[in-house]
């Protein structure tokens, strides 16, 4: 009798599923809270032109493309 032993790795187009939604969630959530960050400093200095949830946002997003960028390479 042979028992079927899950895989341990994906193969084909389920690897890189898995890698593009693990790119979108960084970048999504990296962008939700950095902006919330900034909504938040903004709503605290009382800056009306929301500079700082646009400077969160671009945070964020910088941050992400960082992570996304450095695990991605390693592998």
């Amino acid at each position: 009798m042979t028992s079927k032993q899950p895989a341990t790795k994906l193969e084909g187009a389920a690897a890189g599923m898995e890698t593009g939604w693990m790119a979108t969630g960084h970048l999504l959530s990296g962008v939700a809270v950095w902006a919330v960050i900034g909504g938040l400093v903004d709503w605290w200095l009382g800056i009306p032109s929301h500079i700082g949830l646009v400077v969160g946002m671009l945070v964020g997003a910088a941050a992400a493309i960082y992570l996304i960028v450095k695990r991605l390479g390693s592998s």
